[in-house]
Order: structure tokens, then sequence, then C-alpha cells
């Protein structure tokens, strides 16, 4: 029982000192500040201009004669009206249409083990944005407006989220537009996702519809074991890992010295 405890300890230290020295090492070092006493600051140009050169310096503009209007001219201004909503610019709301949307999550997920979120909007005038839906999850059906081009994003605290596909798309008049993302869990119990879209005119993004999704992240006693080694330190964990391994050494060689 002696040798079987010693022979764990020793492969939990390996194992401790492994991962938390891999972590160690792939964890970028913070830059130092840039100290601005450091920068140095070219000195000012005086510039020797005087007041009367620069006066000198302007063109002398000559003011054009008045234009003389006749009775006739000045008649003819009379009957004039100026079509103000010709001369204006179309508003943001006037270019653009409904379409029917739809976007699937699941219901519930694991700690640590990534799924799919995916979102499909249908622009050719038909009602198919959940025939692009893979159908194996929880599907919400609706409605929101676009205009030539749209942008989808998804975000939230408890997730690791990467985007599989362009986040600005041209709505296309042919086939459904559809936005996919990898999803990771890092954060067990009920967790909040929201998926936002915006109709884009130019670099400016228009808000025009938000789901929240509430998703169940459950944990496997490997999954949690895994959450509590990434909260501990590198550093913490590489010394646990020493000790347990030194503790484990002189369990081991107290056992083949005794016998």
């Amino acid at each position: 029982m002696f040798r079987l405890l010693s022979v764990l300890m020793i492969i939990a230290g390996f194992a401790a000192v492994a991962y938390g020295g891999m972590r160690f090492l792939v964890e970028e070092p913070t830059s130092a500040p840039v100290s601005v006493e450091a920068m140095e600051m070219p000195e000012p140009v005086e510039a020797d201009v005087r007041v009367a050169d620069v006066e000198a310096a302007k063109p002398r503009m000559e003011e054009p004669p008045l234009a003389k209007m006749t009775a006739p001219d000045i008649a003819g201004f009379e009957d004039t009206e100026v079509d103000m909503a010709s001369t204006s610019a179309p508003s943001v709301l006037d270019t653009l249409q409904k379409v029917p949307l739809a976007h699937e999550t699941p219901e519930r997920a694991k700690f640590g083990r990534p799924f799919d979120v995916t979102l499909a909007i249908d622009g050719t005038g038909g009602d198919n944005a959940r025939e692009a839906l893979p159908g194996r999850g929880n599907i919400v059906e609706g409605e929101g407006f676009v205009g030539v081009k749209a942008q989808a994003t998804l975000s939230g605290a408890a997730f690791d989220i990467e985007a599989t596909t362009p986040d600005a798309q041209t709505v296309s008049p042919l086939t459904q537009n559809v936005w996919r993302w990898r999803v990771t869990p890092r954060e067990t119990g009920s967790q909040q996702l929201t998926l936002e879209l915006f109709a884009l005119d130019g670099d400016e993004a228009l808000p025009v519809r938000t789901f929240r999704d509430e998703i169940v992240v459950e944990v496997s006693r490997f999954g949690q074991a895994v959450a509590t080694a990434q909260s501990i330190s590198p550093i913490i964990m590489v010394i646990g890992g020493v000790g347990s391994l030194l503790a484990g050494l002189f369990g081991a060689a107290r056992f083949f010295r005794g016998h």
C-alpha cells in the first residue's frame, strides 16, 4: 500500500510539473513600460515671421461687381419651387428589407467541449432560413431588417468564441447567408449567449435584432479537475508537483531500503 502511494505521488508530481511548466512557457511576458522621459522630443523651431510679411503675402481678392437683375428675371423666380425631398440623401431605413432568419444553439453543453452556433437569413424573397441550419439543437426563428450588407456578432463572458465565417456579409439574392461560430464553455452552470444582427451602411452599423439564449453547461469529474488545475497559478503548480515528486521518491527509497 505504501509503495502504491509513493508511485502515485511520483506520477502526480511529474504531471503537475509538466502541466505547470507548459502553462508557464505559453504565457507571454508583459512588456516593459516605455518611459516618457526616455523619449526625445524635437525642439520647437522658432519661425521669424512678421505680421507685415504675412499681410503682404495674402492675395488681393477683388470683389466682383454686383449683378443687375431686371424685373423679368425677378418675376421668373417667383414660380420656382425647390424639391427638398429629391435633393436629400436617402435614409438608411429606406434601404432595409424584411427577411426571415433563424439561429441554432444547444440547450446543454459540456465544460471545455466546443459546440457550434449558427445563424441564417434568407434574402432571396423566400422563407428558407431554417433549412440552412444543421437541425441538431434548439432553433429559434424570427424576422429582421437588413440592407445591402449585414453583420452578425456572438458574445458571452463564460465562453471562448471563434468566428468561422466572415462577420460582415453582402446579403445574397441567390441563397441564404450563414454565420457560424465555434464556442467553448469556460464556466459551468446556466450561462448566456448574446447574438446580434446589424444592418451596415458604410461605416455605420444599425442594430436590427438581438437574441439572448440560456445554455446549461455541465461538467464531468475530469472536466472539474481540469477547471481546478487551470485556476491554479503555474508556479504554484510546479512547486507542488516538485514537492509531490520528492515525497514519492523519498517514500520509494525508504521502501526499497527496508527490503
